[in-house]
């Protein structure tokens, strides 16, 4: 990025690339259609960064954290509960409220009516599809459940080889490959405001403005269900399980939950999360930098409520339906595309790639969603500093201060800013 590009904020260069568009497709109407494919260019140099990402971010963050046995099986308990009722709350509010419904847009050539019905799920296929027939094959499909695995396996046999006393440049080159991918993301990131004015100027220009109220109904969706998953289901696991008074708990997490809605980053909010717990909040060390430092690589609900949400959006806009079991694979990628994308700066324009992709979607939807997404993200942001000081919370009071790993034992710098 350059020096005079640092100086202008994103959201400034954004919201300039909002207006030009809408005022070009007014200026040249359907004659405007030919710069949505400065959008789809965008889209693909995201697409093509999207599995490597993963699979570095994986194997960077599974050689470098260090998790106590009893408390990190219970940290990846919470996650998945968490990532599952985030799931189902996304499905319902996107099936329920359907932002995308009622607006007609040729976001392809094939998306705006199927050709047949959508195929149904098949678990043998997705299961096949989980073991590649070769270690290339999940990089070039974009594969993300087989890239994900692979990347599993990878970290664990790097962390093997590391505690045998060998590895060290293997992980080495793992870590300057995952600085290598970031940066060229950064570069793609600056190209994003081009694409929103292409697609908008196409949009705008060939059906008008139809599509802006779908997406303050995606807005809204996103935002009511972020703050239910809150104030409602993090409410429960306070008072259910930690035993605390979630009044006091929003009062001590004010500051830490208002600075993530400003930066929009949870990993830039992580010095003033670690002082929000451990006094504020009396969490003990070891509890609060197991759950901010690397718990948050995993725990990304807000992240996926809003994958999910976007995806079913984008499903409607192109008259895609998506049977129970899509819906369900949908919400898994999603769910691991978060979780394994953590670190990565803007991971919310990688994962959704993903997401769109595994379920067949038209990713030349991506740059419209783009045009809110800096918003939505700091919402995301401030969800996902709220589940790890809840985490934190829950984990203390399982803590067995004789038996557990002190905070010496947990990883406390990441490799890498965390995403919204």
């Amino acid at each position: 990025m350059s020096d005079a590009k640092r100086k202008v904020p994103l959201v400034v260069w954004i919201l300039t690339a909002i207006a030009a568009g809408v005022v070009t497709g007014l200026a040249l109407g359907p004659r405007a259609a030919p710069l949505g494919e400065i959008g789809a260019i965008v889209v693909r140099l995201l697409k093509a960064l999207a599995t490597p990402l993963v699979f570095f971010a994986i194997v960077d963050s599974l050689v470098h954290a260090s998790l106590p046995p009893k408390q990190g099986l219970r940290l990846l308990g919470l996650c998945l509960l968490n990532a599952a009722v985030a799931g189902v709350l996304a499905v319902t509010l996107g099936r329920v409220i359907q932002p995308g419904a009622g607006v007609t847009v040729r976001l392809a050539p094939d998306a705006h009516v199927p050709a047949s019905p959508a195929p149904r799920f098949d678990l043998a296929t997705a299961l096949g599809d989980l073991i590649p027939e070769s270690v290339a094959g999940p990089f070039v499909r974009n594969q993300v459940l087989a890239v994900v695995l692979l990347a599993v396996i990878t970290g664990v046999a790097l962390r093997r080889l590391r505690a045998q006393g060998s590895g060290e440049r293997i992980t080495e080159l793992v870590g300057e490959g995952f600085k290598l991918l970031t940066m060229v993301l950064g570069w793609v990131v600056d190209l994003v405001p081009l694409a929103i004015f292409g697609v908008l100027a196409k949009i705008v220009g060939t059906t008008g403005f139809g599509l802006f109220a779908s997406l303050g109904k995606l807005v809204a969706t996103v935002a009511f269900g972020l703050f239910v998953h809150v104030t409602v289901w993090y409410t429960l696991l306070l008072v259910l399980v930690a035993r605390r008074s979630p009044w006091a708990f929003y009062r001590a997490a004010g500051p830490a939950l208002l600075t993530a809605l400003s930066t929009g980053s949870s990993m830039a909010t992580l010095p003033v999360t670690l002082d929000t717990l451990e006094k504020k909040l009396k969490v003990s060390p070891a509890s609060a930098r197991l759950a901010a430092c690397i718990g948050t690589n995993f725990n990304n609900d807000g992240i996926m409520l809003y994958e999910v949400v976007a995806a079913l959006f984008v499903a409607q806009l192109a008259g895609v339906h998506l049977s129970a079991g899509q819906t369900a694979a949908m919400a898994a990628t999603s769910a691991l595309a978060a979780a394994g994308i953590a670190g990565v700066p803007e991971a919310g324009l990688i994962t959704l790639s993903l997401v769109l992709h595994a379920s067949n979607l038209p990713l030349t939807a991506l740059p419209v969603l783009l045009s809110v997404d800096w918003l939505l993200g700091r919402l995301r942001a401030t969800t996902n500093v709220a589940s790890d000081l809840t985490i934190a919370t829950v984990l203390d009071r399982w803590r067995d201060p004789e038996g557990e790993e002190s905070a010496g034992g947990v990883s406390v710098t990441p490799s890498a800013s965390s995403p919204p």
